[in-house]
């Protein structure tokens, strides 16, 4: 009997525990906060919240960094959470509104920054300056990036920047069809469904799941939209493939992918009085993948964060000269001093240390 009751407490302390590793990130208002990135007080990855703000287990780590593109990184002990819940606040990152001009271009700068973390810290880091534009008449986008990139080996930084490097940088310009433009379209498509939530909230969903929420804030004139691009796209490929299997009698196969993957989009736009947005009314865009390689298990993470830093209505001569102004040298230094010139949120202290430690030999020059 001592021997069941001792087991039976065991069981119970070990269930507790486990408890105790589940948290949920919330915002002030009680909402959950989808796709924030986790890591230990290393900078080594633990893990992200889903898209009800759950992180499933904290990996026994006693210390915690949060980091999310609309809200302020912060560091916090496990010991002091109560009730299983973490409050991120939003960053004051809200441009002034401009006046339209009648004139060519909308320009836009924005600023972007990619950290590609494993379980033992950030390996790689990309950051970099593009100088956006979209004329009018022909409805056409330019982008110029500049970039910056250091990987934890020479191997490591030609691999990315080679072969990924200007995907990268695509991901950081500003797009003629924004998250929520395209949520629309999979709606009126039939592939999803949109369905509102309380005040100024809308669920997002397909047949399997929830797959985000589209947040609107008319006093601050900002929209939010979170989308779990790899749920769609999973969703999609296995209902596709149990129809062809299906009309020839037969069972779908499952194809065997080398990685576990999980890609989640985060977007901010201003709107007006309507709810409209313009092409140039691009805030923020965080897309962060998750992923396990199946061969030996360990996770990664790659995070991109982008910004408007700057937006102005121009002629195309007024634009080099605009290009000339803005333009910033590739260096880390100037780099870093470009986020605190902007505002941009600042990353986790020991993040931004385990980063710093990549470009170790520029910043110990004089």
């Amino acid at each position: 009997m001592l021997k069941k009751i001792t087991t039976t407490l065991l069981l119970l302390v070990c269930a507790l525990l486990m408890q105790a590793q589940k948290i949920q990130v919330i915002d002030s208002d009680g909402n959950p906060i989808a796709y924030v990135c986790v890591t230990d007080e290393k900078g080594a990855l633990v893990g992200s919240t889903d898209t009800d703000g759950w992180l499933e287990n904290t990996k026994g780590n006693s210390v915690l960094n949060f980091s999310h593109i609309a809200f302020e990184d912060m560091t916090i002990s496990v010991a002091d959470i109560v009730d299983g819940r973490i409050v991120m606040q939003e960053v004051d990152f809200n441009l002034p509104q401009i006046e339209v001009k009648p004139k060519q271009l909308a320009y836009v700068q924005t600023y972007y920054r990619l950290i590609y973390f494993d379980e033992d810290g950030p390996i790689y880091y990309r950051g970099g300056v593009i100088d956006n534009t979209y004329e009018f008449a022909k409805e056409k986008t330019q982008s110029k990036t500049r970039s910056l990139s250091k990987g934890k080996n020479g191997f490591l930084r030609f691999l990315i920047s080679t072969f990924v490097g200007r995907y990268i940088d695509k991901m950081g310009q500003i797009r003629k069809e924004s998250t929520y433009q395209k949520l629309l379209r999979y709606q009126s498509e039939g592939k999803l469904s949109i369905t509102e939530n309380g005040p100024e909230r809308q669920i997002v969903s397909d047949t399997v799941s929830t797959l985000g929420y589209i947040d609107t804030d008319t006093d601050a004139r900002l929209r939010t939209t979170s989308f779990d691009v790899w749920a769609y796209n999973d969703h999609v490929k296995a209902t596709e493939a149990a129809a062809k299997a299906a009309a020839k009698g037969k069972q779908p196969k499952e194809k065997e992918e080398k990685y576990e993957t999980q890609d989640s989009y985060y977007e901010v736009y201003r709107i007006d009085e309507e709810g409209r947005s313009r092409i140039d009314d691009f805030v923020m865009r965080q897309l962060q993948v998750n992923g396990r390689h199946k061969s030996d298990g360990k996770e990664f993470m790659i995070l991109l964060q982008a910004y408007t830093t700057d937006r102005d209505y121009v002629d195309k001569k007024d634009y080099k000269q605009l290009r000339n102004d803005n333009k910033v040298d590739m260096d880390i230094r100037e780099l870093k001093q470009f986020e605190q010139a902007h505002k941009i949120p600042p990353l986790a202290p020991n993040v931004q240390n385990q980063i710093d430690k990549l470009f170790e030999k520029e910043l110990n020059k004089k």
